[in-house]
């Protein structure tokens, strides 16, 4: 706690110097060294869980082993999975310069990013070969899945919004005229569609669920890549 509260006392120069003098780093970056590394394990625990199926196909194919049925559920709450990742990472890069540099600060954080690589190492199962038929487990873990990640997109939304930086006249203009209106109306459906999902059984109404939240990311994140909200 020494050690934040001694960064913190020079973060008015808005950099914080190395061995030597040479003022290169930012708060942000200390936090982000943690928290990057984490999360890039996460995404690749989830990553592996594709190459794991793949590679158990392929045995099956050569008649090494049994194969598996893997259906939609699975790798669409991987996706999603990856996806609220990489949204938690562009959410925390934007508000790198307004949040503090606190203890608090770096164990919120690492909460965060432990849950995803937790989520991540769920999402699949550790041997696929005992779980012939994927819907299954899904129906065992994704309850557990989609609940930390509906509070911790809340918890972060509510971050972002208390140290959001400053909007440019421009960004203003955009944020408050239809464009806005509409993104902000995509995050609120997407949680909505997060929390009815923990409670919809029927496996179509999963999978139906879960195209359309992942449909309204990527159209959220072109949009906003578009218009340069």
């Amino acid at each position: 706690m020494a050690v934040c509260r001694g960064l913190q006392d020079q973060e008015n120069s808005g950099l914080l110097p190395f061995p030597g003098g040479s003022k290169i780093m930012s708060p942000f970056d200390f936090v982000f060294a943690l928290f990057s590394l984490i999360l890039g394990l996460a995404i690749a625990e989830a990553l592996a869980g594709f190459a794991k199926v793949m590679k158990l196909h392929a045995r099956a194919r050569a008649g090494l082993g049994k194969d598996v049925r893997v259906g939609w559920l699975v790798p669409l709450l991987a996706a999603l999975v990856i996806l609220n990742q990489l949204q938690f990472w562009m959410t925390a890069y934007a508000v790198r310069d307004t949040l503090p540099l606190t203890y608090l600060t770096l164990l919120c954080v690492t909460l965060v990013v432990g849950a995803y690589y937790l989520f991540s190492a769920l999402v699949f199962p550790e041997e696929p070969a005992d779980w012939p038929d994927f819907d299954a487990y899904y129906d065992v873990h994704n309850r557990f899945i989609l609940t930390g990640m509906l509070v911790i997109n809340l918890a972060v939304a509510i971050i972002a919004g208390r140290y959001r930086p400053p909007m440019t006249a421009a960004q203003r203009a955009i944020g408050e005229g239809p464009v806005g209106l509409l993104v902000l109306a995509g995050v609120a459906m997407t949680m909505v569609l997060t929390f009815a999902l923990i409670f919809v059984k029927r496996r179509w109404l999963n999978i139906l669920l879960l195209t359309l939240m992942i449909a309204m990311i990527l159209a959220a994140a072109v949009l906003v890549a578009v218009t340069g909200l």
